[in-house]
């Protein structure tokens, strides 16, 4: 039973019914609804079978939703759990439309009609919205990618394997059983090699060529996961295959208020904000551009759904209670204000609302990027032995050098990455162990005499060379605590093609932050040139991992001193 306004409402769960796409093929939902009235509706279309809790409690509980006033409708994308057709990892668009007017139609709904859930669940919402269905009133994209190429498979050019492999093996893969025409014992096996994958995760990433153990035609990625050889295979973001479901070129098409929401240690925390960003600038009207509201936290991929007490804890790093939003309260007001026209329900005073780290508190913004933060760049430069990072151009020119093995690689160790292995660190990490390893160059600043904030997209601009004819450079910025302690705050890679010992410029992005290195604390660069099993490892040879046994040690020199020397570029705002 369910309360609203003073009576008393049965709830009815009705499961499996069906809503016919436009080409005949039969999707099926769960839907949640007061037994009588018509209600707006609040629909999530999932990947990840709407029976499960990861299907359907994740983002938002579907109960908390009918108790306070909605139908929720919980569907099966096409080719997965229990709706027909093939599954085309994020060609929604056309699925999307359909359902959302099947909503609307049906005798239960008032006509109107919003999307919610978090990362596939994202997707499907923004692909929707690219068609303008016209009764999708409101959306409320969590962990939303804007290009399903850049920051999502690949980043600088390298390609997202821990993440693609953990996500496909650990919860995508299961839900293909339905679908493969199998008897036990080839289950039995296919079940067995994902276990020996994810067990042993940083050895696996390491036998090459790649293809040899995860792309087999018997192999489990190919029988339960077939589209991750595309996503390997189709390595220029241009090929058509990227382009029809990119996101970034279809913000014109859009005209629906969204509620973005990401956070600084996710993933895709670049594509969320790329999409605030493209949707302010280039929604389809006026409206749509004014009513883009962002949210960014202090978390990995999952935000927390309830409120209450305790505190959020990402990586090496207490965030405090003030970390810990009721998204699912941040959700139905923003809905309860846009389908129900309940004023003051969503109650976010200014389009951007930021978590900034270092003092650890919610900020309320007019705009992202905000336009009073200044690019500021801290040069790389050397005394002795020791690499130092100076707020004034170095003027002696210098370089540092390390060795890259692509077999013996940096382990990934934090960072805003999606690898499903508990071994793996997430978010800010104390760096103690990589720093002291050979091919991990460091420079750090003296202490800062006040707090300096960094809100913003973090970028650096590397002079280097190497004797390979392709290698990677990776650059992290950390925050060195008084007593020394180094942890990790964004990070990056640029995957290159070069002229043997030929000096050249490189672009490394970090994603974004807001960061407040408080006085006493010192800023800190590392670069080198691989992080795994996040990346696949570079073999330097020209070559990829995926399809090449050889591999070469490169040497990799670093350059500084002088109006071209390496410098890290920091969104500085003013106290």
């Amino acid at each position: 039973m369910s309360q609203r306004d003073g009576a008393f409402q049965q709830v009815v769960i009705e499961r499996d019914i069906e809503v016919p796409m436009r080409d005949g093929v039969i999707l099926r939902a769960d839907v949640y609804r007061p037994a009588d009235g018509r209600w707006p509706v609040l629909l999530k279309r999932t990947p990840y079978d709407k029976n499960l809790p990861f299907g359907t409690l994740v983002d938002l509980d579907p109960m908390t939703a009918v108790l306070d006033g909605f139908v929720v409708v919980i569907q099966d994308v096409r080719g997965r759990a229990s709706s027909d057709g093939r599954h085309q990892p994020f060609d929604e668009r056309e699925d999307g439309y359909d359902t959302v007017e099947w909503c609307a139609a049906q005798q239960w709904s008032d006509g109107n009609v919003g999307m919610y859930g978090s990362s596939y669940h994202g997707a499907t919402q923004m692909a929707a919205a690219s068609t303008r269905p016209p009764h999708l009133r409101a959306i409320s994209p969590i962990q939303a990618s804007s290009d399903y190429h850049e920051g999502r498979s690949y980043f600088g050019g390298a390609f997202e394997l821990g993440a693609l492999l953990t996500i496909s093996l650990g919860t995508t893969a299961y839900g293909s059983f339905r679908f493969a025409d199998l008897d036990k014992d080839e289950l039995r096996r296919l079940r067995g090699e994902i276990g020996e994958v994810l067990e042993t995760l940083p050895q696996v990433v390491l036998q090459l060529p790649l293809k040899q153990r995860l792309g087999r035609p018997d192999g489990v990625l190919s029988v339960l996961t077939p589209w991750f050889m595309d996503w390997v295979e189709k390595t220029n973001s241009d090929d058509p295959y990227w382009q029809s479901i990119s996101l970034e070129n279809r913000h014109h098409d859009m005209d629906v208020p969204s509620l973005h929401v990401s956070s600084w240690f996710d993933q895709f925390h670049v594509g969320t904000l790329r999409n605030y960003e493209g949707l302010r600038a280039g929604a389809a009207t006026e409206e749509a551009r004014d009513n883009q509201y962002l949210i960014v936290g202090p978390w990995n991929h999952y935000p927390p759904r309830t409120g209450g007490q305790g505190s959020i804890r990402v990586g090496d790093v207490d965030f405090g209670r003030a970390a810990k939003l009721n998204m699912d309260g941040v959700q139905l007001g923003w809905f309860g204000q846009r389908l129900k026209g309940e004023a003051g329900a969503f109650r976010q005073r200014k389009r951007v609302k930021l978590f900034v780290m270092g003092r650890n508190v919610w900020r309320e913004e007019d705009e992202w990027p905000l336009a009073r933060a200044v690019d500021t760049p801290l040069y790389l430069s050397a005394t002795g032995d020791s690499g130092r990072l100076q707020w004034d151009e170095a003027g002696e020119h210098h370089a540092a050098s390390y060795e890259y093995d692509p077999l013996d690689p940096v382990p990934t160790h934090g960072g805003a990455h999606l690898v499903l292995d508990s071994a793996v660190l997430q978010g800010p990490v104390v760096q103690t162990a990589i720093e002291e390893r050979d091919d991990v160059l460091t420079f750090t600043t003296d202490p800062v005499s006040a707090d300096t904030e960094v809100t913003g997209w973090v970028h650096a601009d590397l002079r280097v060379s190497t004797s390979a004819v392709s290698t990677d450079f990776t650059v992290r910025l950390c925050d060195v605590h008084p007593d020394g302690t180094s942890v990790s705050v964004c990070d990056g890679i640029r995957r290159v093609g070069c002229e043997p010992d030929h000096a050249i410029d490189v672009r490394v992005g970090l994603g974004a932050t807001s960061y407040v290195f408080l006085a006493g604390h010192r800023l800190r660069v590392q670069v080198s040139s691989s992080n795994s099993p996040r990346f696949d490892v570079n073999p330097n040879t020209g070559g990829r991992a995926w399809d090449s046994e050889e591999v070469v040690t490169a040497h990799q020199k670093v350059y500084f001193g002088g109006p071209d020397g390496s410098r890290l570029v920091l969104p500085v705002v003013p106290s």
